[in-house]
């Protein structure tokens, strides 16, 4: 469903109480989450929440003329009338077309060089050297069509190699040996212009300094390999103040997301070193009026933590966990944030004490999608389970070859939301779910081939489902 053009009346000065009416206009919204964000406006009761440019033109798109769309951005925001906020959601562009159209118009945002010192991988790291050096790990600049590229490389494997810019582990290459590392730069040389040429053009818009300018968006960063639970949180920062409103775990399987549990469940000392050390390195940016989510590594074993990245946003994959969980969208405290509100997001008011993404994803990039549920077979499944949203990436027809901002050598089929008292529950209904939706590729069915997320044979409790999430070790809380 594309969201609703705004009425006349929904412009109006005021409501049926006579209070003033604040707009709020969302980057690139997704139809999916189009009436969570209607329904936060709804329950504000003086908010009208408009789209900025539509989702197909600015996400996800083979080619991106950044120049281009930041001009219409700016266009539509000069002829929209009233803009009280203005909200990304979406990592690149969005993040930093945001508090650009922000500062043009007076409105709260973070500053640009802020945004960019989250959202550029080598510069967010190095700012992290200097604010929490404890929980960074070791990193060096790399590029990628210099001639001695994999030579002058001086971490020793396994290692992470990566653009400077990228999201959803675009372009992201575990490097093992030296194999590896030649492969990820051939294939980053032939890729990176994709979404490093547009970066380099939103900073030169931007008008940044050039000390930020001259790591361009074309060069990578490799870093240590980390391990251990991956733990996440998501707030938001109001004049000066730093404050959280909801955790997330993520598990991997193949150096890919398989799912992701809101809230996390590890030991409230490690989400409190997270707290502090955000905290710490957000100040240090300067980063104010803006939401963000934080991610970390956890090694239950060692206690060690270590920081990930800081996303400049809210994330609209949080969308329907928070729903789910706490009864709101986490829109709720973008919302706030942009019209200089303290934010009323409540935790825990939902109608499941834990909510989860599941990514369905199968091992390999090449054959044709030859069978996708009907529509009558998408509400018959999520009839038998209630709080189940299935969120097609694929249709009849498609090549996954031809699909973009895939994991290396997987390629994601669809995506699934559901509720449940704890993991061994949510299994149990993904397992049953799973084990009759009907999807092919070539003329096979491919779900019992998901990465992380296969059902195996057997259907009592316990049993044919994915395994859970690793134990904590004892002495962790």
């Amino acid at each position: 469903m594309a969201p609703k053009k705004q009425s006349d009346r929904s412009a109006s000065a005021g409501n049926e109480n006579g209070d003033r009416i604040h707009h709020v206009h969302v980057m690139a919204p997704d139809p999916q989450h189009w009436d969570a964000l209607e329904a936060v406006a709804e329950a504000s009761g003086d908010v009208r929440v408009h789209a900025l440019l539509a989702m197909d033109d600015v996400v996800h798109v083979d080619s991106l003329d950044a120049r281009a769309v930041l001009a219409e951005a700016e266009a539509k925001v000069a002829e929209a009338g009233p803009v009280d906020a203005i909200v990304a959601q979406w990592d690149f562009p969005t993040t930093l077309l945001v508090p650009l159209l922000c500062r043009a118009r007076g409105l709260r945002s973070p500053s640009v060089e802020a945004v960019i010192r989250c959202s550029h991988k080598y510069w967010s790291r190095v700012a992290q050297r200097e604010a929490i050096p404890e929980l960074t790990p070791v990193f060096e600049r790399v590029d990628p069509f210099a001639d001695d590229a994999a030579d002058s490389v001086g971490l020793e494997a396994p290692f992470w190699l990566k653009p400077v810019k990228g999201f959803s582990a675009l372009l992201g290459f575990r490097i093992d040996g030296r194999d590896d590392l030649d492969e990820a730069l051939s294939v980053i040389r032939d890729e990176v212009d994709r979404i490093g040429e547009p970066f380099d053009v939103l900073l030169e818009e931007a008008g940044v300094d050039r000390t930020l300018r001259s790591v361009g968006g074309q060069e990578c960063i490799a870093e240590a390999y980390l391990s251990g639970i991956e733990v996440a949180h998501e707030g938001y920062v109001q004049d000066g103040e730093v404050r959280y409103h909801g955790t997330l775990e993520m598990v991997r399987e193949r150096e890919c997301f398989t799912r992701l549990l809101w809230p996390a469940m590890v030991p409230s000392s490690v989400l409190e070193r997270m707290a502090d050390a955000t905290a710490r390195f957000l100040k240090h940016i300067g980063y104010d009026d803006g939401c963000f989510n934080a991610e970390y590594f956890w090694d239950p074993g060692t206690d060690e933590l270590k920081i990930i990245e800081v996303n400049p946003r809210i994330s609209q994959s949080h969308v329907p966990l928070a729903m789910l969980r706490d009864g709101m969208s986490n829109h709720q405290v973008a919302f706030d944030v942009g019209l200089g509100r303290r934010p009323t997001f409540a935790p825990g008011g939902g109608t499941v004490p834990l909510a989860a993404k599941f990514y369905e994803r199968v091992p390999f990039q090449e054959g044709r999608v030859t069978r996708v549920p009907t529509s009558s077979e998408l509400e018959a499944i999520c009839a038998e389970f209630p709080t189940a949203t299935v969120v097609m990436a694929v249709e009849e027809g498609d090549e996954l070859s031809d699909l973009v901002d895939q994991t290396p050598h997987t390629s994601t089929l669809f995506e699934l939301y559901m509720g449940a008292a704890d993991e061994s529950e949510l299994l149990d209904r993904h397992a049953r779910l799973i084990r009759s939706f009907p999807l092919e590729v070539d003329g096979v069915d491919v779900t019992k081939g998901l990465i992380g997320n296969a059902p195996s044979p057997g259907g009592e409790a316990g049993r044919g489902r994915a395994a859970p999430r690793p134990p904590l070790s004892s002495g962790q809380g």
